[in-house]
């Protein structure tokens, strides 16, 4: 395509350009024109050269283009196509990025730094927003509440530089302010068309003397008017103005038309001073909220400059920016005359698109950088609508005067390549009357509508006032529906952009923009119902989604099960979908109480029907503890069938989407801490602080699009709905206002709570509103300019917001609008189709499908025979374990296989594989590679080859080891395992052996100087073995084998449904365990002798602890000990405290520098004032977290000053001394025994 002559002139301008570009005008196009128009006039090179887009994708689309444009245009250099890849073509924060990281001192970062996305920041800048909160001086709270400065706070970090220069504005011109703006307002209004429309009136007309119309209403009118014109008595005149009543009056009294007249005036003369008022500028004057905001303001700004400083801080020490540090860092950095000449002799010219949607801070940025250079910038002041996000239309104004006064030129693009004739005449005229000077006529391309529609259509709903607006939406979409079900049905015909040719329309021609995302699930479900496919794109809040309330309910649930809301939200949702009834049938057979317990209730409850949703969520709790969040989710899902049942729902693509987005989302919160606790903790910011989660895309394929209108921004169809557009703004006040020019204004109450508003607050409220307005009618150009061939609107009424706002332009286009009269049946929610049958499966599944694996380890095998359960936890699930990591005593095996592999035998050599081990272990496994070359049983295995890769086929499972040695017909492994069990290890062995035709097989374990030998008869019989485990894998058969010595060091223990649990009748599964819950208590299976026997060794140390200072008793245990010391603590009759849940619980809602702060009174606090009382403390393990920063034993022996304490230690005592993990352990801990007594239950 080649360049229009109004392209030409942008792209071939000499020196700078500034270009207007209407909707659809090709400036993607022009753009890379002009790019390459730098490289051959002004021979530059591409590194010379900056290009800003405003997003990603934005920035690669032109990339693209201009790659193709050199390789058609330049095609003799190669140079160019490579030196273009590493050109500077991004977004802005891109752009400030890499002048942050090539500047870090300047700028004041890291040099490392890492860009923190939208989501993390939040999470984080609040975090730290609370622990700096904690932080401040008292004296301020005493000036400004805590809710109020931490909400006002939050608000001005998102803009740090404006905030600075807004809090630095001087407060004594306030008075001064409320008079300019009285008086300015007073001028408008006196101005105003409809003032003197009826000034105009009621001087024409008068009634009789003695009519009520002319002595209560057009007299005090007309002298109010005269009054106000000379600014007499302001505030008492717009109240006359205000309470004007027009319910009386005689036809007789008046002239022909007279009465009528005169009441009209009226009413639209009221109409008008009381939007003034509302406004709130006519009678602005300072009063007391002046006084109390001026008193605020210096606590504000010393609590901002002192949480700023806390937040850069904490982003130093974690090495991390934010977008808007980017912005400021960048912008501070180019503020040094040596950065500002290093970019001026390495970048000569800059393009720049979208810069309607430009911020101040952003134009301080490109100020810097463009000086001198030749300058390119594209936007469109109509379509600036990212007010939100702090773009200023000024700004792009301001450049273009700047560029037209220094020599540039400015260019405009109006041929339209979008849209035909009709439908572009249409919206120009629309337009024209609404965006005043802003308006910009748009010229078409093409000339030939492709169909026989209107090309604009608008349709409002007709109802009485009484029918609500859920029903009015539904008529709405129901009427929508068929309007595109008849043009798909007709096949009307649309152009097509990529053939320039007519064709038939298809359901992807086709999209619904909405201004909010809510009614587009309403459109969606209408379509669906008369067979339209649609495809509802990434729009909305995922947290708003159904599929994120149900799984977030679940979590709530989960990290605390007295949530009784999420409880019931969880059970009617489609985990469970209990009925109202049942719910009803449980509440009615309890008996009343204050305090209704569900959680409790329900596991007692004999209801069938929740029989199953109990036995389910326990199964959960149970790995509340052991899992991450995600993982709950996914166990959820696995025990309900929950995804298959969305699956099956309306909308089913979407909602499976909503779901795994919102496994992505807790799966991201989970970063730095997967505690359920945690993660339910950030969802609350989310949702609180309303920060909108994006939904995920759908692919379109060929269905109807929705979306909203922001998301549309720079597509187009052939066909656009834009309904729903009475729909309303929510009319809420800011917490806080401010502008750099003017300051900052607090909402405030005065003493019975009622808001105060200073003179300040009203003005920046009046200025927002205003920008609000405006963007509201430049929304609409937006989602009109995205149509190519036709245009339909609705609306649920025939008034209100931006139908209103778009009346006078359908008036100005001769656009009817169509009235559809309220039908009730169509109000109704629609059926959805019944799916189609599936197609007949061409094989029939009459089996299990097993287990899905092809390819395991060697060792797998052993450890499948040792307990299929455990099997499954590790190769089926991936799951790591519950324990502190790789053991010492597997950490000596490494280190002995490394020096027998390598022939090490430097002890300094093989440390340096491990430099964590302590040396004395190190010395241990090299004395063990020793061995096997100085024992005369290793003797004949000396030669051989080393470390031999195999892979071994069974059937459809492919086994892979590594042979520690290979000789001629006979393999060798190596353990160093302090207990010899070669019958465990028969397994992997024999795969080598097979996968190596060798006769014999032979372990050497090296502990214990013995070699074990596997004859060619015993590894036949072993092959038989592996054949039926193999089956059996494959078979998905992976029940547990429960007993004493398989599950005393499983690491899947705490987890497991199937466990061994020592009791009276040897084994006692989870389900025979009431509690459920691993954090509740130790298992119930003490036998009642051993327990007597424990309280009694236990109980004979209270006299003797009397004595000391510290009444303190530490019972140490193994980690997966089987006593339960709560079923101990009652038989002696103590007090028992499960410090993890307990504590946990309290530290839930802390940050964590106020769990640091405070964990320690937190747990005097559960402790409570229990003077000579006995209390058993389990699950100690909380207090060893590093990051609260505790001494353990000392906080027991703090507790231990007015009270006994039964401390049960998951540790040992070693040469008198109290261990707590292992030496490598970040958390060990020894203490020698001192002070405290020790019981010793071995």
């Amino acid at each position: 395509m080649s360049l229009t002559v109004q392209q030409q002139a942008a792209a071939y301008a000499n020196g700078s350009v500034a270009v207007i570009a209407g909707a659809g005008t090709g400036k993607t196009y022009m753009l890379a024109e002009r790019y390459v128009y730098h490289l051959q006039a002004d021979e530059l090179s591409p590194l010379e050269i900056v290009a800003v887009t405003f997003t990603e994708k934005a920035a690669f689309e032109l990339r693209s283009r201009i790659r193709a444009s050199v390789s058609k245009q330049l095609p003799n250099r190669p140079d160019l196509l490579a030196e273009l890849e590493a050109a500077q073509i991004s977004t802005i924060h891109a752009l400030a990025m890499r002048i942050c990281r090539e500047h870090p001192e300047v700028a004041g970062v890291p040099a490392d730094f890492s860009v923190l996305d939208e989501l993390e920041g939040f999470l984080q800048t609040k975090e730290w927003l609370d622990e700096a909160l904690d932080t401040l001086p008292v004296k301020l709270y005493e000036q400004v509440p805590y809710s109020l400065m931490s909400q006002a706070l939050e608000i001005l970090l998102y803009d740090p530089i404006s905030a600075e220069k807004a809090l630095a504005q001087d407060i004594d011109k306030w008075q001064q302010l409320a008079q300019d703006l009285q008086q300015k307002a007073l001028n408008e209004l006196l101005q105003h068309p409809t003032w003197q429309d009826a000034r105009n009136t009621l001087q024409n007309y008068c009634g009789s003397s003695g009519d009520r119309l002319e002595v209560e209403t057009r007299l005090p009118a007309l002298q109010a008017i005269n009054n106000l014109s000379i600014g007499e008595n302001l505030k008492e005149q717009l109240s006359i103005i205000n309470g004007l009543k027009v319910n009386f009056g005689s036809k007789k009294n008046w002239v022909e038309g007279g009465l009528e007249a005169v009441k009209e005036s009226i009413k639209e003369l009221r109409e008008l001073v009381q939007n003034f008022l509302k406004a709130g500028l006519i009678t602005l004057e300072t009063g007391t909220a002046d006084d109390k905001l001026a008193k605020m303001l210096p606590s504000l700004q010393e609590a901002f400059d002192l949480v700023k400083k806390h937040i850069t801080q904490a982003k130093h020490r974690e090495r991390v920016l934010d977008f808007a540090d980017l912005e400021v860092s960048a912008l501070k950095a180019l503020q040094d005359i040596q950065v500002q000449s290093y970019y001026a002799k390495r970048w000569k010219a800059f393009l720049i698109d979208e810069f309607q949607d430009t911020n101040p801070i952003q134009s301080e940025i490109l100020e810097l950088l463009t000086k001198n250079t030749l300058l390119t910038i594209v936007g469109d002041v109509k379509q600036s609508i990212y007010g939100f996000r702090r773009a200023d239309v000024e700004v792009f104004r301001s450049w273009c005067n700047e560029i037209k006064n220094n020599g540039g030129q400015e260019e405009i693009l109006s041929t339209s390549f979008r849209t035909h004739k009709s439908l572009v005449d249409n919206i120009n005229n629309i337009f024209a009357p609404l965006l005043g000077e802003l308006h910009q006529d748009l010229d078409a391309h093409r000339v030939e509508c492709p169909h026989n529609y209107p090309a604009v259509r608008v349709f409002t709903i007709e109802a009485e006032s009484d029918i609500l607006k859920p029903q009015r939406l539904r008529a709405e979409a129901a009427h929508i529906a068929g309007l595109l079900k008849e043009m798909l049905d007709t096949q009307t015909q649309v152009h097509d952009k990529k053939t320039n040719t007519l064709r038939p329309i298809f359901a992807g021609d086709i999209a619904i923009l909405s201004r909010t995302w809510e009614p587009l699930e309403v459109y969606g479900e209408a379509l669906e119902s008369v067979g339209i496919p649609v495809a509802l794109a990434g729009g909305g809040n995922l947290l708003s989604t159904r599929e994120a309330k149900d799984a977030w309910a679940l979590l709530r649930f989960l990290a605390d099960t007295s949530d009784d809301l999420a409880l019931v939200a969880v059970l009617r949702s489609p985990f469970f979908a209990v009925s109202d009834r049942i719910l009803f049938t449980f509440v009615h057979s309890q008996e009343e109480e204050s305090k209704f317990d569900w959680w409790k209730k329900l596991k007692n409850a004999e209801i069938p029907e929740l029989q199953r949703p109990v036995d389910v969520l326990s199964k959960i709790l149970h790995q509340r503890n052991f899992e991450s969040p995600t993982r709950l989710l996914q166990l959820a899902d696995h025990l309900t069938g929950y995804a298959a049942v969305i699956t099956n729902l309306p909308g089913a693509a979407r909602r499976e989407a909503d779901w795994h987005g919102f496994l992505d989302l807790v799966r991201q919160l989970e970063h730095g801490n997967s505690d359920v606790f945690a993660v339910v903790r950030r969802l609350k910011r989310l949702a609180a602080a309303e920060v909108e989660i994006p939904r995920p895309s759908l692919p379109a394929s060929n269905a109807v699009a929705l979306m909203t209108i922001h998301a549309a921004k720079g597509l187009e169809w052939s066909v656009v709905v834009v309904p729903d557009l009475t729909r309303a703004k929510a009319n809420t006040s800011e917490i806080v206002y401010f502008d750099p020019a003017h300051g900052v204004a607090l909402k405030l109450e005065d003493g019975q709570g009622e808001t105060i508003k200073s003179v300040l607050y009203v003005y920046l409220e009046y200025l927002r509103k205003q920008r609000e307005q405006a963007e509201a009618l430049r929304v609409l150009y937006v989602a009109l300019t995205r149509v190519r061939d036709q245009l339909i609107l609705t609306a649920t009424s025939d008034s209100g917001n931006g139908i209103e706002l778009l009346k006078p332009g359908f008036a100005s286009a001769g656009i009817p609008i169509n009235i559809i009269p309220f039908d009730p049946e169509l109000a109704k929610p629609p059926v959805p189709p019944e799916p189609p049958l599936p197609t007949a499966p061409s094989q029939l599944l009459i089996n299990s499908v097993g287990s899905g694996l092809f390819e395991l380890p060697v060792t797998a095998l052993s450890e499948y025979a040792l307990c299929p359960k455990r099997f499954k936890y590790r190769f089926i699930q991936g799951h790591p374990g519950i324990g502190a990591g790789f053991s010492t005593a597997k950490r000596v095996g490494t280190l002995t296989h490394l020096a027998l592999e390598h022939g090490i035998v430097d002890i300094d050599i093989l440390a340096g594989f491990d430099a964590s081990l302590p040396r004395e272990d190190v010395e241990t496994a090299l004395e063990l590679a020793r061995r096997f070359y100085t024992l005369a049983d290793y003797a004949l295995f000396q030669e051989g080859q080393r470390e031999k890769v195999i892979t071994l086929k069974i059937g459809c499972l492919t086994l892979n080891g590594i042979i520690d040695v290979l000789g001629e017909n006979w393999v060798l492994d190596f353990k160093t395992d302090k207990e010899k069990d070669p019958q465990h290890h028969r397994f992997q062995l024999w795969a080598y052996a097979q996968a190596t035709d060798s006769k014999t097989a032979h372990i050497a374990y090296l502990r214990h100087d013995y070699l074990h030998t596997f004859s060619a008869a015993e590894l036949e019989e072993t092959g038989k073995e592996v054949e039926i485990l193999v089956k059996q894998i494959l078979d998905g058969d992976y029940c547990a084998i429960s007993s004493d010595r398989n599950c005393s060091y499983c690491p899947y223990w705490e987890i497991c449904e199937e466990r061994f649990i020592s009791t009276a009748n040897n084994v006692l599964s989870l389900e025979e365990d009431s509690t459920h819950n691993p954090l509740s208590t130790s298992n119930e299976g003490t036998n009642m002798d051993e327990c007597g026997l424990i309280s009694s060794k236990i109980s004979s140390y209270f006299p003797q602890v009397l004595e000391q200072y510290h009444r303190l008793i530490i019972v140490p245990v193994q980690y997966n000990s089987k006593i339960n010391f709560q079923q101990v603590a009652e038989s002696t009759n103590s007090r028992y405290i499960n410090v993890n849940l307990e504590l946990s619980k309290l530290l839930l809602e802390l940050t964590q520098k106020q769990r640091t702060l405070k964990a320690e009174r937190l747990l005097k606090q559960i402790i409570g004032n229990t003077d000579n009382e006995v209390i058993f403390l389990e699950h100690l393990e909380i207090l060893f977290d590093t990051s609260l920063q505790l001494d353990p034993l000392r906080c027991l022996q703090k507790l231990a000053r007015n009270c006994t304490i039964v401390a049960v230690w998951s540790g040992n005592v070693e040469n008198n001394h109290l261990i707590y993990a292992e030496r490598e352990h970040p958390e060990y801990k020894i203490y020698p025994i001192d002070g405290f007594l020790v019981v010793n239950l071995e």
